[in-house]
């Protein structure tokens, strides 16, 4: 933002939004700047109620997937990122997480500039994770092959009523501490309404290693969207990578058996999916 009246006109059309519930700017910013050891926020009951709760009933009903992860790093989870293949609910909110407007509240929140959406959504879109499906702590892949920017900005919107403890799947954000040991420093249930905004580089590990339970047909479900900059973040490595650096709970890397890795690398190569 150039200056507090542009401030107050971006809070403004936040307020006028349909789709938005309730977001102070100004706290918001001041929450994600604070935070450690990764620069993340967790914004509860962001979007309208009555709106998400149609995109959540959507996603339920939903079955047109694109395909389903089966590899050391994820198991059973669904995915389709195809403009085309989205319900209408979905479709719109996807939208607008692309949209000026949207774009302009998370820069400011995080005061990440220049901040360029993914009309590719590369390993965004909606996310459905099934009974015993689990997505192992990652650092996402840090390079987009099609547009030839660095990834920046996670948001992930959880659309799941009535989770609890006993139904695993918790979001857990990890890092490699000053003295070289990995900590798990927060766990979150994927609650209904609750959108998680963060900084994605070579040290922000995160994921669902707690395999989803006691849900019976009921998935683990939430949407994804990704922001890029055209040149390199801070903490990025040198190395642009399409692929995701998969580690356990004490941050050693997970490289699951040679027949795996070979064909989950052949898999990157022609549709770079992680």
């Amino acid at each position: 933002m150039k200056n507090q009246y542009d401030e107050i006109l971006l809070q403004k059309d936040i307020n006028n939004c349909s789709y938005i519930n309730k977001l102070d700017l100004i706290s918001s910013k001041n929450l994600f700047t604070a935070s450690k050891p990764i620069k993340h926020i967790f914004l509860n009951d962001l979007w309208n109620e009555t709106f998400l709760d149609q995109i959540s009933q959507e996603i339920t009903n939903f079955n047109d997937w694109e395909g389903e992860k089966k590899h050391y790093g994820s198991e059973l989870k669904r995915y389709q990122s195809k403009w085309d293949k989205f319900p209408p609910k979905t479709n719109k909110i996807l939208n607008f997480l692309n949209s000026p407007l949207f774009l302009e509240t998370i820069s400011y929140i995080t005061n990440e500039k220049f901040l360029i959406p993914d009309p590719y959504l590369i390993g965004g879109g909606i996310h459905s994770t099934k009974e015993n499906g689990f997505l192992k702590l990652h650092a996402d892949f840090n390079w987009h092959p099609q547009m030839q920017i660095y990834r920046r900005i996670n948001v992930l919107i959880y659309l799941n009523k009535n989770w609890q403890s006993k139904n695993g799947g918790q979001i857990e954000l990890g890092t490699k501490k000053n003295n070289g040991v990995f900590e798990i420093f927060h766990s979150e249930l994927p609650t209904f309404n609750k959108t998680l905004v963060f900084i994605t580089d070579d040290h922000s590990f995160h994921g669902q290693p707690n395999p989803v339970k006691n849900t019976g047909e009921l998935a683990r479900n939430s949407l994804a969207v990704y922001y890029y900059q055209s040149k390199k973040p801070e903490n990025t490595s040198e190395i642009k990578r399409t692929g995701t650096n998969y580690v356990n709970r004490f941050g050693k890397p997970e490289k699951g058996k040679i027949k795996d890795r070979i064909k989950l690398k052949l898999k990157k190569i022609f549709n770079y999916k992680n």
